[in-house]
């Protein structure tokens, strides 16, 4: 009985494990996918501003200046979401229900 009680738990332990892993993995390719799209953009509103002909140096300066605040913003929102839903994993995996209730705190 007791070796059916310890297979049932590493059982159960490994299902647990593979569907973070899974869950991990999903996270990480989105978050990837992310910083790609927005570094895409970035570097296509970097050629199209350079590229313009229609305005001055300065223009050109503001634009670009414009262009790189957008980016860094898009990329530290991708880190906080990533780290909201990690943390919530985590906590929902540990079962704490503390670490989950804390998350819209952290992010306010």
């Amino acid at each position: 009985m007791t070796e059916n009680k310890s297979l049932e738990n590493n059982v159960s332990s490994n299902i647990t494990e593979a569907g973070i892993s899974i869950i991990t993995n999903h996270m990480k390719e989105a978050n990837d996918s992310l910083y790609l799209t927005s570094k895409e953009k970035y570097d296509l509103k970097t050629r199209i501003i350079e590229e313009a002909d229609d305005m001055t140096t300065k223009e050109k300066l503001d634009a670009l200046d414009h262009n790189y605040d957008r980016y860094t913003q898009e990329v530290w929102r991708g880190i906080i979401i990533f780290g909201a839903v990690s943390l919530t994993l985590i906590g929902i995996a540990a079962g704490n229900p503390a670490i989950v209730k804390s998350i819209p705190r952290l992010v306010a």
